[in-house]
């Protein structure tokens, strides 16, 4: 694709994801008064850009007598547009067109919906902890970062030991223009050796730290004696000190920001210190500002979820079942293999988009393997998954940089209903969502996530990151689906207790535009460390302060939240194999736990997923009793397979049973927007 192209796709993608349908969800599909068969939004922007090349999944209408095979597709051609792929899962192909022939071929009867097949992308992780001192008070004991520092400054040396005041001496809070905005900490050489300033704080239980901030060095050579100023880092309260940078009136001169990697002196009492380690012949100053120490507490999501305890108790593991992870690959990795080292639990690996190999070359796919599958084998069972005995299918469908197209996804989605009984497929974990909001009476990802769940299939979706601590936000599909299992992210600040936890402002939920409350789980979502896909992947080498080591990689968001669920899910089958979907949704629901002060019914749903208190529930219940399915189930010519459908799940007098036909939906765009790096996606 042109760069041209590709930019014009994104653009598409931006527009549809800020824009809401106007599309009555009772009329969309209706016999009369449907033409153009499209979402409104896309419709103004094809006709705002006639001549532009758009990507389209095209769904015919089959109940349309009048049809021919392959008459749409020649349309397409006829209007010199290029016809992809044929899509039959949904009765669709995809296509290369302009916007005045979308246009036009919109109001085709026998076309039934147009849908963009608009880019699919991959976000990353959502920030770290920090301690940071922007200095913006005129005192020692700022704390402007998500955490507190242990301690405020201390001075030593300048003009006695302990807390001195801020505003005198060799080393002082200055309001020079040299600080980067307001105040910073100024240090002067001209002083004896050993005066210096430190602060504590607590990294006890980081699994990474890195200190960073601005400085300015003017400390010039004037002749005579060199000054110099160290920074150093003691991890055992100040009993030994490591040097991380010396500072000279010949080096280092100017400004800039220095970031060093502090993993080694990670303790409960670690100090950072500004050092005077040599005088000069004059007053020569560097300025320090913004100092922060990024961390990240790992989360023990394992034991939140109760998923160690039943291990540990009951043996049960996750063997037998199957979860098919829709994602951007799934390496090779020692902790996706049995007890026999030479056997991997991944059952089978299949690509969508031409992708010459299934392995993780992003990196995003391999964690959220992990957080479900992973046995801990490279790390002597400290990082383990949630289900480490049960199976995989890797079905790869996005690039090295996270970003697909829906057609590929939807080639995806076939594979796993052709292969469900073969594979004992039972759990899909979609850890992605829509760009564009939409009704899930009208959305094709929406109604083919039904399909699934219809068919035995439970299917887990993150909730999305675009959360606000300002209130509600949007639920893209397929996270608006009032069938499948919404999740989102709860942050556990790196204890097994609940009483410290607290739905991340990031966690999207709200009600969706059809009246349900989503999500109806959450679970950790912050800072899980799981698989490395390999140190060649993308993510480990654009985004370094998120690696634990050469084995394991640490993320958060609600694309980590979906799979601890995924593996919970797991973990109830293996007990109990017959459960539906339906049933397993509701013993979730009614067994989490909402026994801590941060719990709120609108963000949490029913609470925090606990795998324990639902393999021993005995409720045999049905979720999604009465609702409606989507009406674009009603649109194929085969009839349902009754064996399959729960039906509890449905309204009986909402479709028309003898018409719903599995090959029947048709798709709308998706993207990786349920993890984040950071409000611009990475944390650096």
């Amino acid at each position: 694709m042109s760069r041209k192209g590709n930019l014009f796709n994104i653009l598409l993608a931006l527009i549809l994801t800020f824009s809401l349908l106007a599309v009555s969800t009772g009329s969309a599909l209706a016999k009369k008064d449907k033409p153009p068969r499209m979402d409104p939004d896309f419709l103004q922007l094809v006709q705002t850009y006639p001549n532009a090349m758009f990507k389209v999944i095209v769904q015919r209408d089959v109940k349309n007598k009048d049809l021919k095979e392959m008459e749409l597709e020649k349309s397409v051609q006829k209007g010199g547009g290029q016809v992809k792929k044929q899509l039959d899962l949904i009765v669709s192909f995809s296509a290369k067109m302009t916007g005045k022939e979308i246009e036009k071929l919109a109001k085709n009867p026998k076309v039934l919906w147009i849908s963009p097949d608009a880019p699919v992308v991959s976000t990353g992780d959502l920030g770290l902890s920090t301690v940071l001192d922007r200095f913006d008070h005129t005192n020692y004991s700022g704390n402007n970062g998500t955490e507190q520092w242990n301690s405020s400054w201390q001075e030593f040396g300048d003009g006695g030991d302990g807390d001195v005041p801020e505003e005198s001496g060799l080393i002082l809070l200055s309001s020079s223009s040299y600080c980067e905005s307001g105040d910073c900490l100024q240090l002067d050489s001209y002083s004896a050796f050993g005066t210096y300033i430190y602060r504590q704080v607590d990294l006890s239980k980081a699994a990474s730290a890195t200190l960073s901030y601005y400085l300015n060095n003017q400390l010039d050579y004037s002749g005579g004696t060199t000054g110099e100023i160290r920074v150093e880092v003691s991890p055992d309260g100040g009993g030994t000190w490591a040097t991380l940078q010396t500072y000279t009136s010949t080096t280092f001169l100017g400004q800039g920001v220095d970031s060093f990697d502090i993993k080694p002196y990670m303790s409960a009492n670690t100090l950072i210190r500004f050092l005077i380690s040599q005088q000069q012949d004059d007053h020569r100053y560097i300025y320090f500002d913004n100092i922060q120490i990024e961390f990240a507490y790992p989360s023990p999501y394992r034991a939140i979820v109760g998923a160690e305890a039943l291990q540990e108790v009951n043996l049960i593991d996750g063997q037998g079942v199957t979860v098919a992870v829709v994602d951007s690959g799934v390496s090779d990795h020692v902790d996706l293999h049995s007890s026999d080292p030479n056997i991997s639990r991944v059952m089978g690996a299949v690509t969508f988009g031409g992708y010459a190999t299934p392995n993780d070359e992003y990196g995003h796919g391999s964690h959220v393997a992990g957080i479900i599958a992973g046995n801990g084998t490279a790390s002597n069972g400290k990082y383990q998954g949630v289900a480490p005995g049960v199976n995989l299918l890797n079905i790869r469908v996005s690039n090295d940089q996270g970003m697909t197209y829906t057609s590929d996804v939807v080639d995806g989605l076939q594979w796993i209903y052709d292969n469900k009984d073969a594979y004992n497929i039972r759990v899909v974990n979609l850890s992605i969502n829509s760009t564009a909001p939409e009704s899930y009476h009208t959305n094709p990802l929406d109604a083919a996530v039904e399909i699934l769940w219809f068919n035995g299939i439970t299917v887990v979706v993150a909730a999305g990151n675009n959360g606000t601590a300002d209130g509600p936000s949007t639920l893209y599909p397929p996270a608006n689906d009032p069938f499948v299992i919404t999740v989102g992210a709860v942050e556990d600040r790196g204890t097994v207790a609940l009483d410290d936890d607290f739905v991340g402002a990031f966690s999207a939920y709200g009600t969706t535009e059809s009246g349900f409350a989503k999500p109806e789980l959450v679970a950790p979502g912050r800072n899980l460390i799981s698989l490395l896909a390999s140190t060649d992947a993308t993510a480990y080498n654009e985004h370094p302060k998120h690696r634990v080591n050469d084995f394991y990689f640490r993320m958060s968001g609600t694309s980590m939240s979906a799979p601890v669920v995924s593996g919970v899910v797991a973990l109830l089958l293996q007990d109990e194999p017959d459960l539906t979907p339906d049933q397993v949704k509701y013993r979730l629901m009614a067994t989490a736990n909402q026994n801590w002060p941060g719990y709120d019914a609108a963000k949490a749903g029913t609470g925090t997923v606990d795998a324990y208190a639902a393999v021993y529930g005995s409720s045999l219940d049905s979720a999604n009793s009465g609702i409606t399915p989507s009406q674009m189930l009603s649109t194929g010519e085969d009839a349902i397979v009754f064996d399959s459908v729960g039906w509890n799940s449905v309204g009986w007098n909402s479709v028309g049973w003898n018409s719903v036909g599995w090959n029947s939906v048709g798709w709308n765009s998706v993207g990786w927007n349920s993890v984040g790096w950071n409000t611009s996606m990475w944390d650096e």
